[in-house]
């Protein structure tokens, strides 16, 4: 992801997505941390708790499940379009490209042949 952000910025603006995206990183990391410590917590004060050592685990486990499927969901809704600054990296264009030199390789092999053929070039020499 972070490849993306910094590909989609001109190269004066790399190094601020850049640094944008680790402290957006970092901080959201901090937060679900906190909150997963927080639900820890809860759960592990509880009577049931004590009985048992796997229920805070179990409420924390189900904590990141939610946060998993809350992920998933937003995905269908981002768009990433052409990565890079520069028009024909795709395989299909870079294929397109590869075959364009191939014909204009094949035309000039063939202008070749024909003029030295004894045939007379287009212009007129002076």
């Amino acid at each position: 992801m972070q490849m993306y952000v910094m590909s989609s910025l001109p190269p004066g603006q790399q190094s601020l997505g850049g640094g944008i995206f680790n402290t957006v990183t970092k901080v959201w990391t901090a937060v679900g941390l906190g909150i997963s410590a927080s639900i820890y917590n809860a759960e592990s004060t509880s009577q049931a708790a004590l009985q048992t050592d796997i229920k805070p685990y179990r409420a924390i486990y189900w904590f990141c499940v939610a946060s998993a499927v809350a992920g998933c969901l937003v995905v269908p809704f981002l768009t990433i379009g052409t990565q890079g600054h520069s028009t024909g990296t795709s395989v299909a264009s870079l294929n397109e490209h590869r075959e364009k030199n191939n014909f204009q390789k094949e035309k000039e092999a063939s202008e070749g042949e024909e003029t030295d053929s004894g045939r007379l070039p287009d212009k007129e020499l002076v």
